[in-house]
């Protein structure tokens, strides 16, 4: 291990204490060593942040910046709830008095329903901006607790960063949507990915990808999987100078025309890997993956060589034996 993993890793600051009890100060002073020098903050945290005991007719979850209730885990909450513990919801108020809930939903939920009647704890900062609603969402969740990409994408286009705009712009003119645990035509849930083919390919080709998706298989779902594999392709065909749209709209159609959906090809390819590299197929690139299972379907199907796939592999395709 580096010299830098060794200063950041975890340790024991009571070491040799026999009550192993140590002041918080001491224990920020040891660690202030091994980061190096924290950065003073100038703001008055007592002056800001403020706590009260709230009415719950005046605590309110704004869902433009805010993720949603999960049914499951208030229920895993009921189970081990100790009132004891302390967990107070964090919040915005506005100049109207009212407090837009940022974090602790879920606790905030089954203590309202545990209690019926009793006012809620929150600590809260005073303003009108709801970033703020946003900015305390992102940075007590990115980290601490994962939270889903689609969250994260909605708070960022709400704070306008331009990049999850683009990206949901795109989606948008494709005649696709966004969200979370969906399952509807056009819909893409695997974000994620979304952001890796903007990375990849770049915005033009996903909307291409897209577009060419719901063609030919408009009843289905986004799977990005898929998605990828054909935006691999496309990227093999310009890298060898044969790329044009009426030949990705023919391989889009030859797998069509053999698959009913896009996710029973990934399938397909996918167990054909398994069969053929049993003790590496996990290993190979999943984007290369798909992508040679289409080169071969298309190839196969059409007739018409165009690449190298980037790994071999042969298709069972009916009607073509």
């Amino acid at each position: 291990m580096s010299k830098k993993k060794l200063s950041l890793a975890p340790f024991d600051p009571s070491a040799g204490r026999k009550d192993r009890t140590v002041n918080i100060k001491k224990v920020a002073r040891l660690v202030e060593q091994r980061t190096g020098k924290i950065t003073p903050c100038n703001d008055d945290p007592e002056a800001m942040m403020k706590f009260d005991w709230v009415e719950p007719d005046n605590a309110f979850l704004n869902y433009v910046r805010q993720r949603f209730p999960e049914p499951s885990q208030v229920k895993k909450l009921d189970i081990k709830w100790k009132t004891y513990v302390i967990t107070p919801l964090q919040a915005r108020k506005d100049s109207n008095g009212h407090f837009y809930i940022a974090d602790g939903q879920q606790h905030g939920i089954c203590y309202i329903l545990k209690f019926p009647g009793k006012r809620i704890p929150i600590f809260y900062y005073e303003s009108d901006d709801p970033n703020v609603e946003s900015e305390m969402l992102l940075a007590l969740n990115t980290d601490s607790m994962p939270m889903a990409k689609y969250f994260i994408h909605e708070q960022q286009i709400q704070m306008g960063y331009p990049l999850p705009i683009a990206i949901e712009d795109t989606v948008r003119r494709a005649n696709c949507e966004t969200g979370y645990k969906i399952s509807r035509p056009g819909s893409i849930t695997h974000m994620t990915d979304l952001y890796h083919a903007e990375e990849d390919y770049g915005l033009d080709a996903l909307y291409e990808a897209l577009v060419k998706y719901r063609l030919f298989w408009p009843n289905e779902n986004i799977k990005t999987a898929t998605l990828m594999g054909f935006l691999k392709v496309k990227q093999m065909m310009e890298q060898a100078n044969i790329y044009s749209e009426d030949l990705f709209d023919d391989i889009f159609a030859e797998c069509a025309a053999y698959f009913e959906s896009a996710d029973r090809l990934h399938l397909d390819i996918k167990d054909e890997f398994a069969l053929k590299y049993p003790t590496n197929y996990k290993g190979m690139g999943v984007k290369e993956k798909v992508a040679s299972g289409i080169i071969n379907v298309y190839q196969k199907t059409s007739g018409n060589v165009i690449l190298d796939a980037p790994f071999i592999i042969d298709m069972p395709i009916m009607g073509t034996v």
